[in-house]
């Protein structure tokens, strides 16, 4: 794999997923993942309440994309290019430390079908060896057991516990930290 420069976006394949960039078309797509209170409850920010929320999303990500600061992509099943089911990707790259941050979101719909683990992997190893990192990071509430499962399937280490990280929903929020490192991950 050839080292990764910013200069044409990298397009993933796994057996049942398109990982690609995220377009303006998008919109709806990204506004039914992110107005899902299911989805949303234990990211920080409220469930979307307007569609022109996602398309900034989409703009946020773009645009961190050309400042060379953080690469999403948008997964699509195979065979369905138009319509967006989730989003994985690097939220942070530190290029100096070789190391980055991953998060995701995948529709309700689609939650228990063993997609999010499937990309990430792609995102993993993209990561890996397109970035050369030595290090990828990830975060997630306490109460996100789910979120927590995928990190662990693909080998990520708890670290620790930021307690009351956040504030949302009248309360504060504990996130559990994972960290993979390149020596200790083991594609299957």
């Amino acid at each position: 794999m050839t080292k990764f420069d910013f200069c044409e976006f990298p397009v993933l394949e796994t057996e049942r997923l398109i990982l690609r960039q995220l377009v303006p078309e998008d919109t709806i797509s990204v506004y039914r993942i992110r107005s899902d209170y299911r989805v949303t409850h234990y990211n920080t920010g409220a469930p979307y309440r307007r569609v022109e929320q996602a398309l900034r999303l989409i703009h946020s990500i773009q645009d961190g994309y050309e400042e060379q600061k953080e690469l999403r992509w948008g997964l699509v099943l195979r065979g369905d290019d138009h319509t967006v089911v989730g989003m994985c990707g690097y939220n942070y790259w530190n290029r100096h430390d070789r190391r980055a941050s991953v998060g995701y979101d995948l529709a309700h719909a689609y939650w228990g079908q063993g997609l999010m683990p499937e990309a990430l992997r792609a995102v993993v190893e993209f990561g890996f060896h397109a970035m050369d990192l030595n290090r990828i990071e990830a975060d997630c509430t306490v109460e996100n057991s789910a979120s927590a499962r995928v990190l662990e399937k693909l080998g990520f280490q708890p670290e620790g516990l930021q307690r009351e990280q956040y504030f949302e929903e009248g309360r504060f929020w504990d996130l559990r930290l994972f960290a993979l490192l390149r020596r200790d991950y083991h594609p299957t």
